[in-house]
C-alpha cells in the first residue's frame, strides 16, 4: 500500500516536468528537428442536412423541443391515444387498459395502442362481467368513473 502511495506521489512530481516538456520551444532561433509539424487548420464545417419530411415523429435527442400549442384534450406531440382508440377518447382508452392490466384479464402492459392482446383482454374481462364484447361496455361495466354517457357518440368500440 506505502508503495502505490509512493508511486502516485512520484507521479504528481513528475506532472510539471511532463508538462513543460510538451509545450512549445521559447527559443525560436533554433530549428526543433525533433517537433512534430503544426497541424493543419480544420475545414469548415458542413451545413446541416436539410430535415427530412419522413422523420419519425418520436425524437429520442437530449436537447429541448419547444412545446407546440395543445388544446388539453390532444396530445401535442401525437401521442398513441391522442385520438382514442376503440371508439374511447385517449384518457378513457388508457383507462381501460391500466384496468384490464389490474384485473388479470391478458394484458400485461398499458402500451396506449389498440393491439390483439388488448382485444383479447377486452373479450375475456367482457365475459367475467358479463357484458358485450365492446371497449365501451366493458369500460363501462368496470365503474371506474365512466359511464355509458360519457362514451362518445358512435364509440361502440365493436371488436
Amino acid at each position: 500500500m506505502k508503495l502505490r502511495m509512493l508511486a502516485v506521489a512520484a507521479g504528481f512530481v513528475m506532472l510539471p516536468v511532463i508538462a513543460g516538456a510538451q509545450g512549445t520551444p521559447t527559443d525560436t532561433t533554433k530549428k526543433d528537428t525533433t517537433a512534430m509539424p503544426a497541424p493543419a487548420p480544420e475545414p469548415a464545417p458542413a451545413p446541416a442536412p436539410a430535415p427530412m419530411a419522413s422523420m419519425a415523429a418520436k425524437d429520442s435527442s437530449l436537447e429541448a423541443r419547444p412545446v407546440p400549442p395543445s388544446d388539453g384534450t390532444t396530445c401535442p406531440w401525437g401521442c398513441p391515444t391522442s385520438k382514442g382508440a376503440a371508439g374511447l377518447t385517449g384518457p378513457q382508452f388508457l383507462a381501460l387498459q391500466q384496468e384490464l392490466r389490474d384485473r388479470s384479464c391478458g394484458i400485461s402492459h398499458v402500451t396506449g395502442r389498440l393491439d390483439a392482446s388488448t382485444r383479447t383482454a377486452i373479450r375475456n374481462c367482457a365475459k367475467k362481467l358479463g357484458v358485450a364484447n365492446n371497449a365501451a361496455a366493458v369500460l363501462v361495466a368496470m365503474d371506474v368513473g365512466y359511464s355509458a354517457a360519457d362514451i362518445p357518440a358512435g364509440g361502440s368500440g365493436d371488436q
